[in-house]
């Protein structure tokens, strides 16, 4: 009997699907190649299998913040990136952190890489 009830339970949760966490993209920087790359997080959010992009309708549950400006040096740049759980009126946990270099002109592979990596700690 509890062999067939935990089959029922499996196949229940494998017909709905992966929970979508509500994910936005948080920047205190608005220099051109931050804008970029926070656009390009975005972006690449609806590939995710753990998240969807937040609409303002929802409450974000997961957020990408972008730490500190992107720094460019020659045809690469620097980036940091927490993945972050928010809690209401609590102070957010961190789940990831992500850095790392990328060439300026990948600006969306490299924001597809961070956001493949958030996507694998998003149900942790």
């Amino acid at each position: 009997m509890n062999a067939l009830f935990l089959s029922v339970l499996l196949a229940s949760g494998q017909a709905n699907g992966p929970v979508l966490h509500a994910t936005d993209v948080k920047s205190d920087a608005s220099d051109p190649l931050t804008d970029k790359f926070a656009d390009a997080l975005r972006k690449a959010i609806p590939h995710a299998r753990h998240m969807k992009p937040w609409s303002g309708d929802d409450a974000d549950d997961l957020y990408l913040a972008i730490l500190f400006p992107v720094e460019e040096d020659g045809k690469k740049f620097s980036y940091a990136v927490d993945l972050m759980k928010a809690r209401d009126m609590v102070t957010p946990d961190r789940l990831a952190s992500f850095t790392g270099t990328c060439r300026t002109a990948e600006v969306d592979a490299c924001a597809a890489g961070v956001v493949a990596k958030a996507d694998k700690r998003a149900n942790d």
